[in-house]
Formats: C-alpha cells, sequence, structure tokens
C-alpha cells in the first residue's frame, strides 16, 4: 500500500463525529427557519440511508454531528446512482414562482 493512499474502514458499526460551519462563518442558522430547514433536510438524508442520529448541535455558524454508518451505502456504490434512487430534493422555483 502507498503511503499516501487513504485506507477506509466501512461496516465497523462506529459513530462518526462530523463538524461544519456555515459559508464563511456566517451565522446562516441564527432563524428558527433556518434551523428548522437543516433539521429536515437532515431528517430526509438520515432515513435515505437508514443511519441514525444520537447526538445534533445546530449552532449559528456551525454544526456538530454524531452520525452512524449509513445502512445503504453499498447499494449507492454499487452502481446503483442515476436509477431514480437518488434522495428526494426540493424542486426549484421559476423567476413566477411556478414549479
Amino acid at each position: 500500500m502507498n503511503a499516501c493512499q487513504t485506507v477506509r474502514y466501512q461496516n465497523q458499526r462506529c459513530l462518526h463525529f462530523i463538524t461544519f460551519s456555515c459559508y464563511y462563518r456566517m451565522p446562516l442558522l441564527d432563524r428558527l427557519t433556518a434551523k428548522e430547514g437543516f433539521e429536515g433536510t437532515l431528517e430526509r438524508v438520515r432515513v435515505w440511508y437508514g443511519c441514525y442520529i444520537p447526538g445534533c448541535v445546530v449552532m449559528p455558524q456551525h454544526v456538530h454531528l454524531l452520525i452512524s454508518e449509513p445502512e445503504r451505502l453499498q447499494a449507492r456504490t454499487n452502481g446503483c446512482r442515476g436509477r431514480g434512487l437518488s434522495p428526494p430534493s426540493r424542486k426549484r422555483r421559476g423567476k413566477g414562482g411556478a414549479t
């Protein structure tokens, strides 16, 4: 194995701690509607991939997640992409407000 090669250990049934910041660390999650929108999207993704989230802290400028490994990862990486199995997404609205 090359010294620069990344090694990934999948299916270890471990929890992962993830932290990420908003764009330029701006307080984009300081409003209740923004937090609820983030939580709704996180829940849709959680259900889609079949993982659980035992801990989540949403702050105005960043988020901390404690998340399990996804159950559906194997199906996604074995060629199912592009067959109608992508997670649900919001429809974009045109200038007139129609979908």
